[in-house]
């Protein structure tokens, strides 16, 4: 079992200043017990140590999502339940979203308490939608920002779920431990929303990310990375319940109808078990990637029709203004230029591992230059070549800081 410190996704990114370059940083660390059964999980690849995004082509192609949507369905209807099923790629695109059941039966309340017991006041608690008032559904935003978050908080190195996310951006770390210090991504939850200057939107097909996730990253428990070929590919969510919530304790077990559903749907493409949150530590705590096994699943995955066999009966692919057309797409494959994320290739970065990121043209978004506001500073604006030694120093101290897997040499993990 590995213990790190401190938290890692793939778009850390270094802010010095507005005329600072965007850098990617990519680093995790993994290893651990292998009592958990790796049925389902993506094997194909157990020689990756952190280089698999940028060596290779892998990407959810159409087959994959449509996989992905069936073996949920599935699960679904063994529970008895309608479910709305989101899936993206690796920088946020929406690849489709299924929904099951009539729109209007289909409805979501925000809330920190869904039993009930001391809910907050204020901001979105208790909202419910949709209503008569306002028919507008979002279990499907729900859904997205799930998907979104397992993709975006995972790696080669770790694979991370929306139940770790719940974890790590409470009030408490642990949830539920009074008079802890805040969870590592307190307010993480915050970020990736619309209204950030850095996050792409849809153009009518799956291009360079990062996208935007409709409300923020998530914390309710139903989201979970796809892994093939031994790399992240993207993310599965799921939001059935009828809730938009977070788990505020983690010392039982859950029956999450949500978590069920979505860890059906990554069967095939499961995070290899070696790599998930449950094999690492953060100051000393083990995180929890899920409360659901493929043992404890209602149907098996393996056996689930194939989405061609899916009638309108049973649910529909559904567009998703700003997000998605309504149509199965392929998704980009990560670290190639159309994902928007590539290597430096040792252009401003020399022999520190960095990533990039660049729009369609493959030009960098973020160039290195020099700051503006020599005015407001009295002329001691950063010039060009501060900057670059600004963000080669934060790469040094960030890939020193790395930890190594012992099963790769002492090779350091990113990506």
């Amino acid at each position: 079992m590995r213990q790190i410190s401190h938290l890692r996704a793939w778009r850390t990114l270094l802010p010095v200043s507005a005329a600072l370059p965007l850098v990617v940083l990519l680093g995790a660390c993994s290893g651990g017990s292998p009592t958990t059964p790796t049925t389902g999980t993506d094997n194909s690849n157990p020689s990756c140590t952190g280089t698999c995004s940028s060596s290779t082509t892998s990407n959810l192609t159409v087959a994959d999502v449509q996989q992905v949507i069936a073996q949920g369905v599935a699960e679904a209807q063994a529970r008895g339940t309608n479910a709305t099923i989101a899936v993206v790629d690796r920088v946020g695109n929406v690849l489709a979203v299924y929904r099951m059941g009539d729109p209007a039966t289909r409805s979501v309340t925000v809330t920190t308490s869904p039993n009930g017991d001391a809910p907050i006041s204020g901001g979105l608690e208790g909202i419910r939608l949709p209503v008569q008032a306002a028919p507008v559904n979002i279990d499907q935003a729900a859904a997205i920002a799930k998907a979104v978050t397992g993709a975006y908080l995972s790696s080669e190195g770790n694979a991370f779920s929306t139940r770790v996310a719940s974890q790590i951006v409470q009030e408490h770390f642990n949830p539920g431990e009074d008079f802890q210090p805040a969870g590592p991504l307190f307010g993480v939850q915050f970020s990736s929303l619309a209204c950030s200057d850095l996050v792409r939107s849809f153009a009518g097909a799956p291009g360079p990310g990062p996208q935007r996730t409709p409300l923020g990253l998530s914390a309710d428990p139903g989201g979970f990375p796809l892994y093939k070929n031994g790399t992240v590919v993207g993310g599965v969510g799921v939001l059935a319940d009828g809730f938009y919530t977070i788990d505020k304790s983690i010392f039982d077990r859950d029956i999450d109808v949500d978590e069920a559903i979505a860890f059906a749907a990554t069967f095939g493409f499961g995070a290899p078990v070696d790599r998930r949150a449950d094999r690492i530590t953060v100051d000393g705590k083990l995180l929890r990637f899920t409360d659901v096994e493929f043992a404890d699943l209602s149907a098996n995955p393996q056996s689930a029709p194939g989405f061609d066999t899916l009638t309108a009966a049973v649910g529909q692919l559904i567009p998703v203004p700003g997000y998605t057309d309504g149509v199965i797409r392929d998704g980009t494959m990560f670290g190639q230029p159309g994902s928007g994320v590539r290597a430096d290739g040792d252009q401003d970065f020399p022999g520190r591992d960095a990533f990039v990121l660049v729009d369609e043209t493959n030009n960098l978004r973020y160039a290195p230059r020099a700051g503006t506001d020599g005015a407001i500073v009295g002329g001691a604006a950063l010039s060009e070549g501060e900057v670059r030694i600004l963000l080669r120093s934060a790469l040094d101290v960030a890939n020193r800081a790395r930890c190594a897997d012992p099963t790769s040499g002492g090779i350091a993990k990113r990506a």
